[in-house]
């Protein structure tokens, strides 16, 4: 579909899709140009997704933070927390002990306990 069937099905404006590009919120059309712009139904999926995350209230940077996570493997889910993990890095390439680290400040400020 082009730049402008898009932004009809999304119910917002060309420029808002191109920001949305730009930010890498939605990823780029297959092929650019005049009428061969060639996006698909996951710039729909992922375009109705951050519509309602902005409509809730959310920033567009964070929409971002969250949207990057989509692929992400869910390593553990328990205790009111998730753990997800990127499946492009591979597991020998984690720092188990920096990431605990990252994890106990994070929640640390999270629940002012850090």
């Amino acid at each position: 579909m082009t730049l402008a069937e898009l932004a009809d099905r999304l119910g917002i404006p060309p420029r808002q899709i191109r920001f949305m590009i730009a930010e890498g919120i939605l990823p780029p059309a297959a092929r650019t140009g005049r009428s061969a712009d060639a996006y698909d139904e996951t710039h729909v999926t992922k375009g109705r997704r951050y519509l309602s995350l902005h409509r809730m209230g959310m920033k567009p940077g964070s929409i971002k933070v969250l949207m990057a996570f989509d692929d992400a493997v869910p390593i553990l889910q328990g205790h009111a927390v998730e753990l997800r993990v990127d499946p492009q890095v591979p597991p020998e390439e984690l720092d188990v002990e920096a990431i605990l680290a990252a994890v106990r400040a994070a929640l640390g400020a999270y629940t002012n306990k850090g």
